[in-house]
């Protein structure tokens, strides 16, 4: 007995994390709150045992020394860590439920197990305490108050000494402005007027901006009836064209002393920094792997060019409108917009994708294509023992852990960061906004109609045009999760911070990393030969040459060849030369 008692004094003095030098009196009493939550749930009996019997009272010793010296901590973080309670459930649950025995995989646990409900418990009760103190009543029932959990889990609550009351007035004059605004817009984009899809966070922001400029009262049995509408339709409006004029690097030609603004978020189809990590390059690289995949891979840029050349050669029939604008732009703008040789210059360059030919002093990012397929590897194998665990009869000798995974990841962070560089930034930019472009031409109302037959969606009519003038249909859903999936997979590169990873951002991870492997595979293990059709034209179209792509996608990177000396029609592969006639 005296045994035990000496093994677990061991744990206690192992369960050492130091707390922050401020913390407000509102911050100690919800630690103390959070604290008792998790006694209850995880008696600390009962967690410093579980580290004991599994003989862990060491490498828990240098996990929190490793805490200790770790100096980009979150705040709040290292407050819940420095209660040995909490500490020590948090352990428990590394331990239990992830198997997690050595230093890197119980450090990296208990970071994303602690940022997750021990933290919004914490947060829940620090704000408590501030609205009680300030006699401020939250009454569920009235939408404003809806958005108060999400402003806190958006924004956090710091903990300093005289930091607290402040941050908790900044956030009820966000629920006094526009917290109704909140709740309204997320009730009229449900009502699927637009497209859920085209609502990032960031057009929401914006329409909030113009929605509180309007100073709208909105009246709830009037909002039902569809009479603030026009107020929401206006705002989106103005959020998607209010900052073009100077997003689009063409545009800045004529926009004397304009910059890009873009910050490479991408269309969903729903729709840390340190030193040497540029979390914007990552996020430019992210984008750019989007555009190569829907622009290239899903063929969207020949697509809207096909159409382009129909409209142009009578054989599409487009009545004047915002359709034949589109199109009448895109064809303007062809010897502006980057080549496809440029385009497929710039993926081999930073990705490593595509047979695109580089210039001789350039320097092709041959690492990245390495570290990916490494990456995505580890994390499929984490995903793989994990779901085997239950089978396996010696689960603490099964090696899982995530170390490996976080280390990739920071070599994934470096590389993009050194690749992604120069006049990459304005180069994705605008082919992003070609893109746009393109699938807003092939997206129109006009276009779907014509082509798409019962089943009137982009990807339909992307099939049949590319099914009627290349011989085959791309499996767009497959080739969507590839660039969506994929960019969820850049977003967590780009936003890694190994002292702030949530279980949640984890888990959403391996769900993306699965999607991408599974969609990787069915692109790869289906025949991709095509016969090309020839164009409907007045002359003969351009020889297609099509050769394979050897960097491991899979996919077939298509070359053409014109006759013409110009055969840059709308910045694609398709030829110019029934331009020049028209």
């Amino acid at each position: 007995m005296a045994s035990t008692n000496t093994t677990t004094s061991s744990a206690d003095v192992a369960l050492k994390v130091d707390a922050p030098r401020s913390v407000d009196r509102y911050a100690q009493l919800a630690l103390s709150d959070t604290a008792i939550e998790y006694e209850e749930k995880y008696p600390y009996s009962t967690s410093t045992a579980t580290i004991v019997e599994n003989g862990l009272s060491g490498v828990v010793a240098n996990v929190s020394e490793r805490f200790n010296g770790t100096t980009d901590l979150e705040e709040t973080v290292q407050l819940l860590l420095s209660n040995t309670t909490i500490y020590a459930a948090m352990v428990k649950i590394a331990i239990d439920d992830e198997s997690a025995t050595d230093e890197s995989g119980i450090y990296n646990a208990v970071l994303r197990h602690i940022s997750d409900q021990p933290k919004t418990f914490f947060q829940a009760k620090l704000l408590q305490y501030v609205l009680n103190a300030k006699h401020v009543t939250v009454d569920m029932s009235d939408v404003k108050w809806q958005v108060l959990p999400e402003l806190v889990a958006e924004h956090g609550l710091p903990i300093a000494s005289g930091e607290v009351e402040p941050a908790v007035n900044t956030l009820l004059d966000i629920v006094y402005e526009r917290g109704e605004l909140y709740y309204y817009l997320d009730r009229y984009i449900q009502n699927g007027d637009i497209d859920e899809i085209e609502f990032t966070q960031s057009i929401k922001e914006k329409m909030l901006d113009r929605l509180v400029t309007l100073n709208l009262k909105i009246d709830p049995e009037k909002f039902d009836a569809g009479a603030y509408d026009e107020y929401f339709a206006l705002a989106y409006h103005e959020a998607q064209t209010g900052g073009s004029a100077t997003d689009d690097p063409i545009d800045l030609i004529y926009s004397k002393g304009g910059q890009s603004t873009w910050d490479f978020s991408v269309d969903r189809f729903e729709t840390v920094e340190k030193q040497g990590i540029s979390k914007n390059n990552i996020l430019a690289a992210g984008a750019l792997d989007y555009v190569y995949y829907i622009g290239e891979v899903m063929r969207v840029f020949d697509v809207a060019n096909v159409l382009v050349l129909r409209w142009a050669s009578g054989l599409l029939d487009i009545p004047d409108g915002t359709t034949a604008s589109a199109l009448y732009r895109f064809h303007k703008r062809r010897d502006e917009r980057s080549t496809p040789e440029e385009r497929a210059m710039l993926y081999k360059r930073v990705l490593n994708k595509g047979e695109g030919q580089v210039l001789s002093r350039m320097s092709v990012n041959s690492d990245f294509t390495t570290l990916w397929d490494q990456f995505i590897s580890e994390v499929m194998q984490y995903i793989q023992k994990t779901e085997r665990k239950a089978y396996w009869s010696n689960w603490y000798d099964s090696g899982v852990s995530n170390a490996r995974i976080y280390q990739l990841t920071r070599d994934l962070q470096y590389n993009l960061s050194d690749h992604m560089t120069g006049m990459a930034h304005l180069q994705v930019t605008e082919d992003y906004n070609h893109l746009q472009e393109a699938l807003e031409i092939v997206n129109s109302e006009d276009v779907r109609n014509y082509f798409g037959g019962r089943r009137q969606s982009l990807w339909n009519t992307i099939e049949r045009i590319c099914s009627e003038e290349f011989g085959s249909a791309p499996n767009t859903e497959t080739i969507k999760t590839l660039a969506v999936d994929g960019n969820t997979i850049f977003q967590w590169i780009a936003n890694f911070n190994e002292s702030s990873v949530t279980s949640s951002q984890f888990e959403a991870l391996l769900a993306a990393v699965e999607a991408w492997v599974l969609a990787r595979e069915t692109v790869e293990g289906s025949p991709r030969q095509r016969s090309p059709k020839t164009l409907p034209a007045a002359s003969p179209p351009p020889p297609r040459n099509d050769t394979r792509n050897d960097n491991g996608d899979g996919f077939i990177a298509y070359e053409y060849e014109s006759t013409s000396g110009d055969n840059n029609l709308a910045g694609s592969a398709v030829g110019n030369d029934e331009f020049d006639r028209w």
